[in-house]
């Protein structure tokens, strides 16, 4: 993929936008990212996924995810779809390489990254109850495209037994090879069987966002690029890995999470009985994904920070969840 300059970016959104504005790359896995800084007011993020990626989904899904929740939720704090001049929810263009590529504008979110923040019990529980509102006013979204496949997704799981033998140097690449196993043949049926529904799928922090000045206040929900049609219980799991911020406090991280979040959405006996594991798995994903894209994209700067101090004690605490609370 050619990757958009800065200076074309800058042109593409005043052109189609009527927005002057200095732009600047953001990370990302999959998509090319750009916040857009104007002289008078927060500014917008420009999101122009791959060429590669379908027409339906790069066109239709993150607009109309926007759309719904500000026309279900509008009080919840989420960026706000910007429409083109001719009143498009997305525009298209031809990049350098003369590719058919698609991006879609919305407003940036100001506020502090919760990865970069202190934190609080009083921040855990405002987490947790906002995940769960994002969840019920996603519940009545539909969409062609929000039934597609992504890596992220926790149905994937099973899928890493055939990444994980090509990863050299992999931390406890046995353990993650026989969770990965235990999870295909006793989990992935159960999870199948739960409720689903659209989710964010992403909920962790550097998707959040806190108030600068009153750090256990959460002011913001970023980046819909990995919500997905998925089991509500494994939207969960991913909010929870969200919090854990040190082994100290990860037992109470989880514990004040859920509890706030069950008190706004009751999660079901069934979805109860497998949530060690499916925190267990979205760990797993984490490490495993991590490293085959640092593989593949050795000079890609998204996974930044995620070393093997990062994932060492995390790996640890899901072999506690797994080990602590068998399968029946």
């Amino acid at each position: 993929m050619t990757a958009l300059e800065l200076d074309y970016v800058e042109s593409l959104v005043q052109e189609r936008y009527g927005i002057r504005a200095r732009a600047e790359r953001l990370t990302g896995d999959r998509d090319e990212n750009f916040r857009l800084r104007v002289e008078d007011g927060a500014g917008y993020v420009l999101k122009a996924p791959s060429a590669a990626e379908s027409a339906t989904t790069t066109a239709g899904l993150l607009p109309a995810v926007l759309m719904h929740l500000e026309h279900i939720a509008s009080d919840l704090p989420v960026p706000r779809l910007v429409r083109s001049r001719e009143g498009g929810t997305h525009i298209t263009f031809s990049d350098c390489g003369g590719k058919r590529r698609i991006a879609s504008l919305c407003t940036f979110l100001p506020g502090k990254l919760l990865m970069s923040a202190a934190r609080h019990p009083a921040q855990r529980r405002s987490c947790g109850a906002l995940l769960a509102r994002l969840g019920g006013a996603l519940r009545t979204f539909e969409h062609a495209a929000s039934r597609r496949e992504i890596a992220w997704d926790m149905a994937g799981v099973p899928g890493l037994a055939s990444l994980i033998p090509r990863i050299p140097e992999l931390p406890s690449a046995r353990f993650l090879s026989e969770f990965v196993a235990q999870f295909a043949a006793r989990v992935a049926p159960r999870l199948a069987r739960l409720r689903h529904q659209f989710v964010h799928n992403d909920f962790n922090a550097r998707n959040i966002l806190v108030d600068p000045h009153d750090e256990t206040r959460v002011v913001g929900i970023i980046d819909f690029g990995d919500a997905i049609h998925t089991a509500l219980a494994a939207d969960v799991a991913v909010g929870v890995t969200g919090q854990l911020a040190s082994p100290e406090t990860a037992d109470e991280a989880m514990r004040e999470f859920l509890c706030a979040y069950r008190e706004v959405e009751p999660l079901r006996p069934e979805e109860l009985a497998i949530l060690n594991w499916l925190v267990a798995g979205r760990i797993v994903l984490n490490v495993v994904l991590t490293a085959w894209f640092r593989m593949r994209h050795s000079s890609g700067a998204h996974f930044d920070g995620f070393d093997a101090a990062y994932f060492g004690w995390r790996i640890d605490f899901a072999q506690r969840l797994v080990s602590t609370h068998s399968l029946v």
